[in-house]
C-alpha cells in the first residue's frame, strides 16, 4: 500500500465535517446528510460511526453490486489503516449472498432485507443506529423503512437514524422528521462541462476514437445495451467494450472497474447512477432515460421514462472524479430526450408507480394497516383499495382482516401471488412442493428464459403446452446439460439461473424441507401444479376470443397473448397483464401483452374458490378454431354471469380421448357432406366409420390437433377434404366443367345486374 491510498482517504470532503456529524448523531435522533457525489459518504460515515463507539451500524444500499462493493472498499480501507483484515470489522448481507460476521460492526445490506429485520422486531437496538443510503432512490422498501423509522422515532427515544444521498428533498424530510438542518458536504470532483447532443451513437463513436478516453454510457436497458454493442463491434473498433446491468454475474460487472490502458467504453443500465464509482470515467454520455416498472391504468408494465434531472446529475457525477470531465446528454435514436431545465426535479417515488399488495399484507400481518402508516410519498386511496381487492381474490384478507390463508403467505419472501401458490402447495407432497418452490423461484427472479423470436433455443428443451411456468421448470432442469458459451443463443439468462437456484433453497428453507436434486415433471405432478399457479393468479383470469385476443373475466380488458408463451391453444387462462414500452422506428410503441400463461380447467375455478366462482358446464363440442375439444361454460364470478365461448377440454381420459376422436370425426364428416353436396349428385358419400376409423388411427390418444407431430396433424385435417377420399383425376374433371352448370363447384347464380358500388358494398359487409 503506498501513502497515496491513506491520503485519498483523509482527502475526502466528508473530513472535514466528521466532528460535526458525530455531534449531530450524537444529540438527535434523526441526521440528514446531503453529499455530493465524490464527498465520500457512502465509506466514511459508517466508520465514523464505529470508531465513536456505536455497536451496529446497519448501512441499506438500493442495489446488490453497490452493498457488494461498498462493503469489499471499507475492508480495504482497514486494512490500509491497520494492517489487518478488515473482515471483522465489516460485511454485507442481500437476499441472495451472504458475507458477514456475528461480530461485525457495519452490515452493508440491500434495503429488502433491512425492512425484512426491521418488521420481524430484529431491527437497530441502542447504541445501533440504522443508516440509509441512497435514499433519493425513494424505492418501495425505502419508503416503508422511512415510515417505519419516523413511528418508531415517536416509540423509542433511543432509535437512532442517519438519511444520506447525494441528492435528496432535504428540507422537506427535514420537516417530516421535524428534523435539525441537513448538514450539506461539497464533492471532490473536477469541473465536468455539460454538452448536449441529438446523436448518441455519433457522440459515442467520436468519443471513443480518441485514445485513452474512458467512457460510461448510460443507456435505458440490456436490450440497448446488446444493440450499441454490436454496432461498435461491427464498426471495428478494439477498445474494451463493458456492459454493465442486473443480469451480468458479478465476476462479469466487475470488469467495468479494471483500468484499460488504451480507454474503456462501459455501457450501462441506471445501475451505475449510484453508490458505484468508476474512477477512471472522464466522459459519460447519458441518454437521459430508463427503463422502470410503472402502473398505468391498474396494469404494471415495464416503461422507457425520462430521468430527472436530480437523476442526470447523479450521472454527470460519475465524471471528473479523477481529472476534468464531460457529460453529454445525447438523443438515442427516435426515443424522446428533453433537456436538462425542462426535466422536474425529482423522479416519481417506485410506492407512487408500481402494484404494493405484498406491502400491504406484509403490514396487515403486523396489525397495521397501510393507512395508518405516514408516508413521505403517500400512495393514492385507489391504488391501496386495489391491492386489498387483489389480496381479496387471493383470499388473503377478509374486509380488513388477515385470513388463516394471508397469514401463511406471510411466511414466503416472494410475491403475493406467488405465496398464495406456495400455501395451495401445502396440502401436497413434499415432492410437489419441491417442483413447486422452484417453478416459483424462477419466476420470483424475473424468469430464466427471454422472450422474443431472437431467443427462442430454450423451447427446444420443454415439450410443454400447458404452462409457461412448467415449460421454464423444463429448462431450469436442463440446464447442466448445456454448455455455458450457448446460453447466450439459446435465450438463457445464466445469472437469473443462478438466482432461481439460490431463492429455490431459501423457499425450501421457508417450508421446512430438505434440498433434493431437482426431478422431471410426471403426468402426475401436472394436475397439483397447475391447480396451485391458478390459486395464486384468481385475479387474472382470461378467455380467448376466436379473433385470438385475451379479454379478461371480470374487467373486460382486450390484451395480445404473447409471443412468448408455449401455450397456443387456451380458452381459459389465467396470466399476468403486462405493459411493455419497446422502440419502433417512429418512436416508441406500448405491447400490451399477457404473459406466464398456464390454462385453466374450469371445474377448478369452483374448487379453489368455492365462494367466489360457480361453474356451469355446457356439452362438449369439437372447437374448429382451438383445434380441441371444448365446451360453452357459463361462470358466475363476484356475483356476475360470464360467458365464454370455446373453453378447451383439458381432462385427459379415455372418455374424453374417445370424445375426440368421434367429435373431431363429426365435424370432418360435416365438412365432405357440405362439398360433396355442393357437386350434387356427382359423387357417393363418405360414411361416418371411414372417417371415424381414420381419426383413431391417426390420434389415438390425443385430445387436441395441437398435441400431435405435424405430419400426423396434417394428414388429421385432410380427412375434412374431398380429395382426401376420392380420385384425383374425377375431382379434376368436376372442377373443369362449365362454371355455369349447375352442379358444379363453381356455379355462379346471377341475380341480375347491380351497380359495382353495390356489389363492393355487399362483399365488404360479407
Amino acid at each position: 500500500m503506498d501513502s497515496g491510498s491513506l491520503d485519498s482517504i483523509y482527502s475526502l470532503p466528508i473530513n472535514e465535517r466528521r466532528d460535526e456529524i458525530l455531534a449531530a448523531v450524537d444529540a438527535n435522533q434523526v441526521t440528514i446528510i446531503t453529499a455530493e457525489t465524490g464527498a465520500g459518504k457512502s465509506t466514511q460515515v459508517p466508520q465514523y460511526l464505529a470508531e465513536h463507539g456505536y455497536t451496529k451500524i446497519i448501512v441499506t444500499q438500493p442495489r446488490i453490486l453497490a452493498a457488494r462493493n461498498l462493503s469489499a472498499r471499507v475492508r480495504q480501507e482497514y486494512s490500509w489503516r491497520r494492517g489487518s483484515d478488515g473482515t471483522n470489522l465489516v460485511g454485507y448481507r442481500t437476499a441472495h449472498e451472504q458475507d458477514d460476521a456475528p461480530e461485525n460492526v457495519i452490515l452493508y445490506c440491500t434495503d429488502g432485507l433491512q425492512l425484512v429485520r426491521e418488521l420481524a422486531g430484529n431491527g437497530t437496538n441502542e447504541r445501533q443506529i440504522l443508516v440509509l443510503d441512497e435514499i433519493h432512490e425513494w424505492n418501495e422498501n425505502m419508503e416503508v423503512l422511512l415510515a417505519w423509522a419516523k413511528k418508531r422515532c415517536l416509540e423509542e427515544p433511543h432509535f437512532k437514524i442517519v438519511l444520506m444521498s447525494a441528492t435528496i428533498e432535504a428540507n422537506s424530510l427535514a420537516k417530516y422528521f421535524d428534523a435539525p438542518d441537513p448538514i450539506t458536504v461539497a464533492g471532490r470532483t473536477f469541473p465536468v462541462e455539460q454538452k448536449y447532443s441529438d446523436d448518441l451513437v455519433a457522440v459515442v463513436q467520436e468519443q471513443i476514437s480518441r485514445r485513452g478516453n474512458n467512457v460510461l454510457v448510460f443507456l435505458p436497458g440490456k436490450a440497448e445495451i446488446e444493440q450499441l454493442a454490436t454496432l461498435l463491434k461491427a464498426d471495428g473498433y478494439t477498445l474494451p467494450i463493458i456492459p454493465l446491468h442486473s443480469q451480468l454475474e458479478p465476476e462479469v460487472q466487475q470488469r467495468a472497474f479494471a483500468h484499460y490502458p488504451a480507454g474503456k467504453i462501459v455501457l450501462s443500465t441506471n445501475i451505475a447512477q449510484t453508490s458505484v464509482t468508476i474512477d477512471d470515467i472522464n466522459v459519460v454520455i447519458d441518454s437521459g432515460l430508463e427503463r422502470r416498472a410503472e402502473v398505468r391504468n391498474g396494469v404494471e408494465g415495464l416503461f422507457i421514462s425520462e430521468i430527472s434531472q436530480a437523476d442526470c446529475m447523479q450521472r454527470a457525477g460519475r465524471a471528473g472524479r479523477t481529472q476534468a470531465g464531460t457529460y453529454i446528454l445525447a438523443k438515442l435514436d427516435t426515443m424522446p430526450c428533453a433537456k436538462l431545465e425542462a426535466r422536474p426535479l425529482y423522479g416519481v417515488p417506485e410506492i407512487l408507480r408500481k402494484h404494493i399488495d405484498r406491502l400491504v399484507l406484509r403490514l396487515a400481518n403486523i396489525n397495521l394497516d397501510i393507512e395508518s402508516l405516514e408516508f413521505f410519498h403517500a400512495p393514492s386511496r385507489n391504488t391501496i383499495k386495489q391491492a386489498k381487492r387483489t389480496l381479496a381474490a387471493l383470499g388473503a384478507l377478509e374486509g380488513q382482516t388477515v385470513t388463516a390463508i394471508g397469514h401463511r403467505m406471510e411466511r414466503f419472501p416472494v410475491e403475493s401471488s406467488y405465496a398464495r401458490m406456495l400455501v395451495e402447495g401445502e396440502q401436497y407432497s413434499p415432492a410437489i412442493q419441491t417442483k413447486l418452490s422452484a417453478i416459483i423461484a424462477i419466476q420470483e427472479v424475473g424468469g430464466i428464459v427471454k422472450g422474443g423470436p431472437r431467443f427462442s433455443g430454450w423451447r427446444r428443451y420443454t415439450q410443454q403446452v400447458q404452462s409457461d411456468l412448467l415449460a421454464q421448470y423444463d429448462v431450469l432442469l436442463a440446464v447442466p446439460s448445456i454448455a455455458e458459451e450457448a446460453y447466450d443463443v439459446l435465450g438463457i439468462i445464466s445469472k437469473n439461473v443462478d438466482k432461481a437456484l439460490e431463492t429455490h433453497e431459501r423457499l425450501l428453507r421457508d417450508l421446512g424441507l430438505p434440498e433434493h436434486v431437482l426431478q422431471p415433471l410426471t403426468t402426475d405432478d401436472e394436475e397439483p401444479l397447475l391447480k396451485c399457479i391458478i390459486a395464486g393468479q384468481l385475479h387474472q383470469i382470461w378467455a380467448r376470443e376466436v379473433s385470438g385476443q385475451a379479454v379478461n373475466l371480470i374487467t373486460k380488458q382486450h390484451r395480445e397473448v404473447s409471443s412468448s408463451s408455449v401455450v397456443r391453444y387456451a380458452g381459459l387462462f389465467v396470466g399476468t397483464p403486462f405493459d411493455l414500452e419497446v422502440s419502433v422506428g417512429s418512436g416508441l410503441e406500448v405491447l400490451h401483452l399477457v404473459n406466464d400463461i398456464t390454462i385453466v380447467n374450469p371445474t377448478w375455478l369452483g374448487q379453489l374458490a368455492p365462494q367466489r366462482f360457480k361453474i356451469q358446464i355446457g356439452k362438449v363440442y369439437f372447437d374448429r378454431h382451438f383445434g380441441t375439444l371444448a365446451s360453452r361454460l357459463r361462470i358466475t364470478a363476484q356475483g356476475k354471469d360470464i360467458e365464454t365461448v370455446g373453453v378447451p377440454v383439458v381432462e385427459r381420459n379415455q372418455t374424453t380421448q374417445q370424445l375426440f376422436i368421434h367429435l373431431f370425426a363429426t365435424w370432418a364428416h360435416e365438412q365432405l357432406e357440405a362439398e360433396r353436396l355442393a357437386l350434387r349428385k356427382h359423387l357417393p358419400p363418405v360414411s361416418m366409420k371411414r372417417v371415424e376409423d381414420q381419426v383413431r388411427h391417426l390420434a389415438p390418444g390425443a385430445i387436441s390437433i395441437a398435441e400431435l407431430p405435424k405430419r400426423e396433424r396434417m394428414e388429421l385435417l385432410k380427412l375434412a377434404k374431398l380429395e382426401r377420399w376420392i380420385n384425383k383425376e374425377l375431382l379434376a374433371s368436376l372442377t373443369v366443367r362449365n362454371p355455369d352448370e349447375p352442379g358444379n363447384r363453381h356455379h355462379k347464380r346471377h341475380s341480375g345486374w347491380k351497380p359495382q358500388n353495390k356489389l363492393k358494398d355487399r362483399w365488404r359487409n360479407r
